[in-house]
């Protein structure tokens, strides 16, 4: 019997329901511990609310910032699996407003719980596979033997590494056509040797593929996310033991994240989007993923703040063109002088000279 709700499943439905409502969203366990949160900076902190609502059973809603000490309003509903308090989940905002987004949260939480109780005797194949793969994601191998059953099913060599796919659907694409995405996914998966893959509230399609295939189901890859550009975005996390994936798993969450800032670098401005990355292509886009995006606008804005887009965009060719004066000149069909006159303006409106290595190196992570 589930007793508790996983962290990472915690964090997907506090995702979820913060990119539906935008209040900031807490799960907190039953002692009172947030252990998933839109606001990274209150993970592993004490939650004295949560803690009552735990120990009593009770909705506690704070109607003003000042009705408890060093808490802001808000709802904290207890949720409740088998007639038990497994978690607590906490709404900061006008209880009015975020009630009904506190108890979206619990429902959802009481049936991805549910999904996950079926009994395991009288599974159909779409429900092994879900079996299956949910074991893989959270790494939660409860029954080893109907596990390796489900292997054998559908041709798994657990002694081989494998690589988790995530497809995810834009929130504008209309989720009443899932029945349509699932047959173009399911006609992917199954050009992919011993492919599977299962879907995920709200918008994401995740898949197992053996890393031993994967150069030649790359191009299949590749070209099913051309088909779908501006549809959806697929990130390919690194090769793992199939008993360590959640770590591919978790791999392909900082390569859809890192996507966007990879548009920025490689597209020049223009209207192309990038829809397709591998965790192991990705450098220094690792280090930007990690960084919360004020920190990134406010480095950003201190450093280029003053150029504006035709000297950014100039910027971007100058390194582009590996510093050249001459490449930049061809690229941009400009005069040689007419290049460094430009370097210079920026230098004036930057304090940061593009032609010094050092200056440059801060420059690029701006423009990035």
């Amino acid at each position: 019997m589930i007793n508790s709700i996983s962290k990472i499943l915690a964090q997907e439905i506090v995702d979820t329901i913060h990119d539906v409502c935008g209040y900031n969203v807490n799960f907190i366990n039953t002692k009172g511990i947030i252990y998933a949160s839109n606001d990274y900076s209150r993970l592993d902190t004490y939650h004295e609310i949560g803690r009552q609502v735990a120990l009593t059973g009770e909705t506690i809603e704070v109607l003003s910032d000042e009705q408890y000490p060093g808490t802001n309003k808000g709802i904290n509903i207890p949720i409740y699996y088998h007639k038990r308090i497994i978690a607590v989940v906490g709404i900061t905002g006008n209880p009015v407003e975020v009630r009904r987004f506190a108890h979206l949260a619990e429902r959802i939480a009481i049936l991805l719980l549910h999904e996950q109780e079926l009994d395991m005797v009288h599974r159909t194949l779409e429900e092994k596979k879900q079996y299956l793969m949910h074991s893989i994601l959270y790494c939660e191998f409860d029954n080893p033997e109907y596990f390796d059953e489900c292997l054998t099913e559908f041709k798994i060599d657990k002694t081989k590494d494998y690589r988790i796919v995530s497809i995810e659907v834009n929130n504008r694409y209309n989720l009443l056509n899932k029945s349509l995405m699932d047959q173009d996914i399911e006609t992917l998966f199954s050009q992919i040797q011993n492919g599977l893959y299962v879907y995920i509230y709200p918008n994401e399609f995740i898949g197992l593929i053996c890393d031993e295939s994967f150069k030649h189901d790359e191009y299949t890859l590749k070209t099913f996310a051309n088909l779908h550009s501006g549809i959806v975005k697929t990130a390919v996390g690194k090769a793992m033991p199939l008993y360590k994936c959640n770590e591919s798993y978790s791999s392909t969450k900082i390569a859809l994240k890192s996507l966007n800032t990879m548009h920025n670098l490689h597209t020049g401005g223009d209207n192309q989007t990038i829809d397709y990355i591998v965790f192991d292509d990705l450098t220094i886009e690792l280090f930007f993923s990690s960084i919360p995006a004020n920190i990134r606008s406010e480095f950003n804005n201190k450093v280029i703040g003053k150029l504006d887009e035709n000297d950014r965009i100039f910027l971007k060719s100058y390194y582009d063109n590996d510093m050249s004066l001459q490449k930049t000149a061809d690229a941009l069909f400009l005069h040689k002088n007419t290049v460094q006159q430009r370097l210079n303006k920026i230098m004036t409106k930057t304090n940061y000279n593009p032609r010094n290595f050092r200056d440059a190196v801060i420059l690029y992570l701006a423009l990035y």
